[in-house]
């Protein structure tokens, strides 16, 4: 059995095929190692197309997201510059006129001279005019239409004895910044414009109780809504729209309990009488219908 197979072992190691076969298979062999490396750097750029591919679309998918999300946080809510008809008060004999430098100036009517101004600034502009100017009061005022930061500038001026500034966030990085020059306007005036102030296409805070607001550098609070009739130094007559017996009351008891330094005197009807705890300042306020008075007695101060 095994010499058979040993047999045609040999048989078979003597078989071999003809030149020419030997030759086409060579031909054969060689093509087909040719024909590998091709094909596989074929697939090998196909793949490396769609992967370049891809990473461009996501390329300028970011870019296009960046331009958009750019495009909406540059004015978040003004898509137009402050202007005229961006804002309006109640205080009807103050308007606005347009200046030449880009910001807008207000006036009194019937009268050349400008009493303040309204302009959009930075906030590096607006930390840099609270630094360089003499500020000596600063107040956050929260119950106002909007939110607002007020000073209170020294001006040594002969027309300017103190000059308001109010900020007020106007989009993400800028700021809206009026000013109000005293005594071309009384302090009534100036916080009767801000406390009714509107600004197009941002919907105010509606404040239904009565706010009060300190004149000055005093200590002495007044209700915002007050209007000018007559004012000197000794005696101020105002026009208060709001005034009712309850009203009032509530007033003279945020004098006594307030943080400022007046004690009452003497209660005589609808007039009452204070005196400063520091500066003996003798005041007497009245309400008479819709007008409140205040009359000052100074007391130790030279002539």
């Amino acid at each position: 059995m095994n010499k058979h197979i040993d047999d045609q072992w040999k048989l078979l190691q003597q078989l071999e095929p003809p030149k020419s076969q030997k030759d086409m298979l060579r031909t054969r062999v060689w093509k087909s190692i040719q024909a590998q490396p091709a094909q596989a750097h074929g697939r090998l750029f196909q793949w490396k197309s769609i992967t370049a591919a891809t990473i461009l679309l996501m390329i300028c998918g970011s870019f296009l997201g960046l331009i958009l999300q750019e495009s909406t946080q540059q004015r978040t809510t003004y898509e137009e510059p402050l202007d005229l008809e961006q804002f309006s008060w109640k205080l009807t004999d103050v308007y606005p006129k347009k200046s030449g430098e880009g910001g807008i100036l207000l006036y009194r009517k019937d009268d050349p001279v400008e009493v303040g101004t309204v302009k959009e600034v930075t906030e590096e502009e607006k930390n840099e005019m609270v630094n360089r100017f003499p500020m000596y009061v600063e107040e956050t005022i929260e119950k106002f239409p909007y939110p607002m930061t007020m000073y209170i500038e020294h001006v040594k001026m002969m027309e300017v004895a103190l000059r308001y500034h109010f900020f007020i966030a106007y989009t993400d990085e800028n700021w809206i910044h009026i000013t109000f020059d005293y005594p071309k306007l009384e302090y009534a005036e100036i916080f009767n414009a801000m406390s009714t102030l509107e600004l197009k296409g941002k919907k105010p805070y509606i404040h239904d109780e009565q706010l009060y607001v300190k004149h000055g550098y005093g200590d002495l609070i007044y209700p915002v809504g007050l209007e000018p009739v007559a004012i000197s130094g000794e005696k101020e007559v105002y026009h208060w729209p709001n005034a009712t017996t309850k009203v009032y009351s509530d007033y003279l008891g945020e004098i006594i309990n307030g943080p400022g330094n007046w004690q009452q005197r003497s209660v005589d009807g609808l007039t009452r009488t204070f005196v400063h705890k520091t500066f003996k300042t003798e005041l007497s306020i009245t309400l008479d219908g819709e007008e409140i008075t205040y009359e000052f007695v100074y007391h130790n101060q030279d002539d």
